[in-house]
């Protein structure tokens, strides 16, 4: 009996461990603002542009995303993705668009997924 109720609260701990892990994680699997974020620092690895401050992101009332960030050189970083298409997302770099497309597609490929 006596064992039993030592071994207790070291599963009460282990169990509420376990609660906190899929909490820290549960907001990364299918939350729209977080995709966009992520899409967007994978297109800008994969066309070599380094960044000073990762780019945070904001939803509007209208459900619309829009991160901002800045590169190693200095140019701001923006992402937008409408709410009427939210897998459509642009990124540019100071003036120039460097990539627009799906958020999805990019994702994907970013984690090996073959079309």
């Amino acid at each position: 009996m006596r064992r039993s109720l030592f071994a207790l609260p070291l599963v009460a701990v282990i169990a509420l461990a376990g609660c906190s892990q899929v909490a820290a994680i549960a907001p990364v699997g299918g939350n729209h603002l977080t995709e966009v974020r992520f899409a967007t620092i994978d297109v800008l690895q994969q066309k070599g542009i380094a960044l000073e401050a990762v780019p945070t992101c904001t939803r509007a009332d209208d459900g619309a995303i829009s991160c901002t960030g800045t590169t190693a050189a200095g140019e701001a970083v923006t992402a937008t993705s409408p709410s009427t298409d939210p897998d459509s997302f642009t990124v540019t770099v100071d003036s120039d668009t460097v990539f627009t497309g799906s958020v999805s597609a990019v994702i994907d490929h970013a984690a090996g997924v073959a079309p």
